[in-house]
């Protein structure tokens, strides 16, 4: 089961805008809806609901919270190995690759850095990563076990 937008909803845009997979859409002022089939239960429309519309999978009000305190993808820069499994998959293209200033990571020709005021919590990074060297620390989103074919692909947004 998707999450779901009740008829709480402002029609304030925010949800469509924010969501890492395009999946929502409607009218400014009025209704928006959740494509059942593409969402994937991440919340991040919810945490950024002004009026708290949005239901979970379990039918469940996911609270907001303010933007200010989301927090935002991190590089463990010693587990990074510059794979770009991270930069193909993020929908709002804030990972990119940069060559490490670091001498703790010298050995690396270059790693994942996070444009922070881009990133939007959606933990689609983190779960690509198969060294665990991007996290979203205290994650107030879902992460989800599978993703689906038209995320993995790159075709989110």
């Amino acid at each position: 089961m998707p999450h779901f937008i009740t008829d709480k909803c402002i029609g304030c845009s925010v949800c469509e805008v924010k969501c890492p997979t395009n999946t929502i859409w409607g009218e400014a002022k009025g209704q928006y809806y959740i494509h059942p089939e593409r969402c994937i239960d991440c919340s991040v429309c919810g945490i950024y609901c002004p009026v708290d519309a949005i239901q979970n999978q379990h039918g469940e009000f996911i609270p907001r919270v303010k933007p200010k305190d989301i927090p935002k993808a991190e590089v463990i820069k010693e587990l990074c190995t510059g794979c770009e499994f991270c930069v193909d998959i993020c929908p709002f293209e804030c990972i990119h690759m940069i060559e490490p200033q670091d001498e703790t990571v010298a050995n690396h020709y270059k790693i994942a850095f996070v444009e922070k005021n881009k990133c939007v919590a959606c933990r689609l990074c983190e779960s690509v990563c198969d060294k665990d060297a991007i996290v979203v620390p205290d994650a107030p989103t879902q992460l989800k076990g599978y993703l689906p074919d038209f995320v993995v692909a790159g075709t989110g947004r």
